[in-house]
């Protein structure tokens, strides 16, 4: 056979470049990856193994979710509606030091995972503790990721079983996924105001040195930035600058607080913005100037952050009010365009992660990363246009079919590589142990 599996594609978003829409298409895949996306034809039926019927569905690549803390999602729900330092200092870290654990992670990790391939994303920029079982969890699913493992200057939940060393914990991941096609293991020194100067500058040698990914946490609210000027008489991207640590290399989630100066440091650096607009919304963190940042060709991608603080991993609802936030702030209803946000989510996001050469878009060469959305619902008829659907209508569970390297991870909704049943089951053991603990801290 030509090819392995076949999509038949009613209406395709190829994301190779401008955004347009296309119909009646078909994409071939072969070892994994994309090898023919054209028309359709009946001949093409007798070359594949097998073709998946796309018909009342838009097919497009998988969605990328550019920041994320995916074990959080055992905590998801609790303490809402608390101003951030509240959310953060006195429930969050507090319970991380009596929960966290390698069954936590894997647990929380994998109930997260149902949660992505749900919602069509296939591939995640991933910041948490025992990134080591993460890692496992997301190689067991099937999706693709960076992981990166949390540095600090303060005590971390996994110090007693792990070690302080972080940078062994890193380079001994590095090896063992030095060749793995879907996982890339990278250095999350926390955010500036929980990093020593020795330990950023540390972070970022060791990361040139090995080319990876560095992931942190940037100026997401305006209380971090005043402490930053008190404290080091900088802002937190001056400091960063100063210290040599920003890159083209380097993923900073939120920058909600960067004023016009700061956004031409982060331009010149080569650094990526990882927009949150869900948990900077619900944190009142601030919007984040993005309208400004894609203006001045700033690599921007949309992430969810962690369950706790969102309280779901739906890209479908980042970008929606991703785009809505920038026309509010902006005042101009064109500040911020679907197009742009899909783009964001899918090559853009790619582009911004250092995965472009991989995913992101439907080409040829490209890896088999992509998802089928069936429109056949109330709220997507009458499809006038495509692209406005997927941004301003669709939830995520129309997501029909996924798939991550040419495997199918999602079809017809039922997914293919997890059993739900038994990580719920999972997930409600520790709400007990949870809630437990947060009776004992009230």
């Amino acid at each position: 056979m030509k090819f392995d599996l076949g999509i038949k594609a009613e209406t395709l978003l190829p994301m190779a470049g401008a955004v347009t829409v296309e119909t009646n298409r078909f994409v071939g895949i072969k070892d994994g990856k994309i090898a023919y996306v054209g028309a359709w034809s009946h001949k093409f039926r007798a070359q594949c193994k097998r073709v998946i019927d796309g018909a009342g569905m838009v097919c497009l690549p998988g969605l990328i979710n550019g920041h994320t803390h995916l074990p959080m999602t055992l905590f998801r729900g609790l303490e809402d509606d608390v101003p951030f330092h509240k959310w953060l200092f006195e429930r969050i870290l507090p319970l991380e030091g009596q929960m966290v654990s390698k069954s936590f992670v894997k647990d929380g990790t994998e109930l997260a995972l149902l949660e992505c391939i749900r919602f069509g994303v296939t591939a995640v920029n991933e910041m948490y503790f025992y990134a080591g079982e993460t890692a496992a969890a997301i190689d067991r699913a099937g999706i693709r990721a960076i992981v990166s493992q949390t540095m600090a200057d303060f005590p971390l939940p996994e110090d007693k079983v792990l070690g302080t060393d972080k940078f062994a914990i890193v380079r001994d991941l590095r090896k063992k996924y030095h060749h793995h096609p879907r996982i890339e293991i990278g250095f999350a020194p926390h955010a500036p105001y929980s990093c020593s100067d020795e330990l950023l500058k540390k972070v970022a040698v060791e990361a040139r040195k090995w080319n990876a990914p560095v992931h942190i946490h940037v100026s997401e609210t305006r209380q971090e930035v005043d402490d930053s000027l008190a404290k080091y008489k900088m802002t937190p991207v001056d400091r960063l600058a100063k210290l040599g640590f920003l890159g083209p290399r380097v993923l900073c989630a939120h920058c909600v607080h960067l004023d016009s100066r700061e956004r031409e440091i982060l331009k010149k650096s080569g650094a990526s913005v990882i927009h949150n607009p869900d948990s900077n919304a619900k944190l009142g963190s601030g919007i984040a100037p993005v309208a400004q940042y894609l203006k001045i060709g700033v690599p921007v991608a949309l992430g969810t952050d962690g369950a706790a603080s969102n309280n779901d991993l739906s890209m479908f609802g980042a970008m929606d009010l991703g785009t809505k936030l920038q026309k509010l702030k902006n005042g101009d209803s064109t500040a911020m365009k679907a197009a742009e946000a899909l783009f964001a989510a899918t090559l853009g996001g790619a582009r911004a992660l250092g995965l472009d050469k991989v995913t992101g878009s439907l080409e040829v060469g490209k890896s088999a990363d992509l998802i089928l959305v069936n429109f056949d619902h109330p709220h997507l008829q009458p499809v006038n246009d495509p692209i406005s659907h997927l941004v301003y209508s669709t939830q995520g569970l129309e997501v029909d079919t996924v798939l991550c390297a040419g495997k199918v991870l999602l079809e017809k909704g039922k997914f293919k590589t997890m059993k739900p049943e038994p990580i719920y089951k999972k997930a409600n053991g520790w709400r007990k142990k949870i809630l437990a603990a947060v009776r004992k801290m009230n």
